[in-house]
């Protein structure tokens, strides 16, 4: 009978292991289709503003602000020292080689932003449609462990700088205590106390909080100071420059030049912003791809003017790598540009800030809609028509991370989600735009046909790793031109061995081959980053499967899925 028992427990209990992975499974591929999305968007009340979801308020002008806002920053008025130490003036050339693989992204960005009904999401939407369930909850959370430590970390700089700032007027100079804006670290380090962060975080979020429109004209007034700044650095330092000091131009040649692009590539990271806004676009299909495809032009052209100008004034030897356009300007006497300077760093880093702590809510929202998260998270203020509850979070979390930890010292960790979200929506491309083979009964054919395609993709991003591990360890040439054959015969399979389908509204040029680069690069880029941070994307993603095995395939809402099994080979 013992024996018996045991037998009838154990078979029991494989029995329930096997229906848990049963289930799981068949969550986890769960896809959201494009048109029952847009069915279920017209008939939802939550996505009328007059019924508590989000107002339309922001033009083509707002959403570019969006972009420059999230993207003109640190990159603009810090990272260029830095970069010119090692490329020279040959820097602008690194911002142009970034910009132009920013410009394939925002070209699959602008594609789906117009494929896609007006709703919040940006890649993690995206992803739930052109792959599954899983695939997109982990391309969220991949996003939002970087905006988070972004935020926090922009705050804690925003903070000094503020003080740095305080200190240049002689009336406001005065001994203020490490605490209040640069940190006062205990414990040997594993605390830095800051005040002044939590301070202008809950400012922020209490901008936003208030409204789309408020914040918006927030952004867009210290978005245009900023601007008209760079601008100004620009017009004055041109007539500074001695074009002897751009000589040599690449003193250390063009592969300095080419990890400068790795560095500078995230200074063009506000497209994504954009489209997060789609919600609260009035013509989403018109202004979308205008506002993401106009800021990264307009990023790109202030970069590299910005990089000549700084490089002409002073030797590239002698640049800063705190502060490198106040000090060339401070170098050449122009004391007053510099204190312009300073004041347009503040401006940049609260444009990033706030664009920041917007983005994150929204996404929350998309999510806590979704089930994927509590619903908490979906409630829309009446009268507001902000997503109160998740930006309010979003900015508690902020706020203890920039209180409390020294996160900039989690910089080298930073990126992963950024590189991974961007290469997934280039992919979601060139999925969503195959079209079936064959006739109807032909199911296992057309089965083999998406698999197939997927797989290399897969090849793609993978060989983008492979050539970018090769390239930053020193490996052999011959070894980094295998990896990129590989890739270029993968990229002609997806050519030949698909078909694609026209789209509606904006279309991607050149697919599959856009897309395609724009994966290999963004990967090759995962490979420049420290290997702490290929630990973190492994361990985080581990957790991410972990919270969606136990809560998020549970709850997920069914209404607007689809099931669509890739795997699945019914013979039926």
């Amino acid at each position: 009978m013992g024996v018996q028992h045991h037998s009838s427990t154990t078979s029991v209990s494989s029995s329930s292991s096997r229906s848990f992975l049963s289930s799981f499974c068949s969550a986890a591929l769960r896809r959201k289709p494009i048109e029952p999305l847009r069915h279920w968007i017209e008939l939802t009340p939550s996505s009328s503003a007059s019924s508590g979801g989000l107002e339309r308020r922001l033009g083509v002008l707002e959403l570019i602000f969006i972009g420059i806002g999230a993207s003109v920053g640190a990159g603009i008025f810090v990272v260029t020292g830095t970069v010119a130490r090692d490329a020279g003036p040959g820097v602008a050339i690194s911002f142009i080689l970034a910009g132009v693989a920013c410009i394939l992204n925002a070209l699959c960005y602008a594609e789906l932003s117009t494929r896609f009904p007006a709703v919040v999401g940006g890649a993690y939407l995206y992803t739930y449609s052109a792959f599954n369930e899983l695939t997109a909850f982990l391309v969220f959370v991949q996003l939002n462990v970087d905006y988070h430590l972004g935020s926090a970390s922009i705050a804690r700089s925003l903070a000094g700088y503020c003080v740095t700032l305080l200190q240049l007027f002689p009336f406001l100079q005065g001994n203020y205590p490490s605490w209040i804006g640069h940190g006062k670290e205990l414990f040997g380090g594993v605390v830095s106390l800051n005040l002044l962060a939590p301070v202008l975080l809950a400012v922020l979020t209490a901008v936003l909080c208030y409204g789309v429109k408020e914040s918006s004209a927030v952004n867009s007034l210290m978005t245009a100071f900023k601007v008209t700044v760079v601008l100004f650095v620009i017009l004055i330092g041109a007539f500074e420059v001695d074009v002897s000091n751009w000589t040599p131009f690449a003193p250390n040649g063009f592969k300095a030049i080419v990890t400068g692009a790795t560095v500078v590539f995230f200074a063009y990271v506000g497209f994504d912003a954009v489209a997060n806004s789609a919600e609260e676009c009035r013509n989403p299909q018109r202004d979308l791809p205008i506002g993401i495809l106009g800021s990264v032009l307009v990023c790109i052209t202030l970069y590299v003017c910005v990089c000549l100008v700084i490089t002409g004034i002073v030797p590239y030897q002698i640049l800063g790598t705190d502060a490198p356009l106040a000090e060339a300007f401070t170098a050449k006497g122009l004391k007053f540009a510099s204190v312009l300077i300073s004041i347009g760093a503040v401006a940049g880093l609260t444009t990033i800030l706030l664009v920041s702590l917007y983005v994150q809510s929204r996404l929350y929202l998309g999510l806590g809609r979704d089930g994927l998260l509590p619903s908490v998270f979906a409630k829309v203020h009446p009268s507001r028509h902000t997503p109160l509850n998740s930006q309010i979070w979003v900015g508690i979390v902020a706020a203890v991370l920039a209180g409390i930890f020294n996160v900039t010292q989690l910089s080298h960790i930073l990126s992963v989600g950024t590189l991974t979200g961007y290469s997934v929506v280039s992919a979601c491309v060139i999925t969503l735009r195959w079209k079936e083979k064959g006739d109807i009964h032909a199911y296992k054919m057309r089965i083999s046909s998406w698999c197939e395609g997927v797989t290399c993709l897969v090849v793609v991003a993978v060989s983008g790793f492979a050539a970018g591990a090769c390239y930053r360890f020193g490996g052999p040439l011959i070894l980094l031109l295998i990896f990129f054959l590989t890739a270029v015969a993968s990229a002609a399979a997806l050519y030949f061995r698909q078909v694609y389908a026209e789209t509606p509204g904006f279309s991607c040029p050149g697919v599959p081959f856009v897309p395609i680069i724009s994966i290999f690069f963004n990967i090759f880029l995962f490979a420049q980053l420290h290997e702490e941070a290929w630990y973190r994307f492994v361990i985080l993603s581990l957790i991410s499967v972990g919270i969606y095995a136990f809560y998020g395939q549970y709850n997920a809402t069914s209404a607007i899925t689809d099931h669509y099994d890739p795997i699945s080979t019914d013979d039926a």
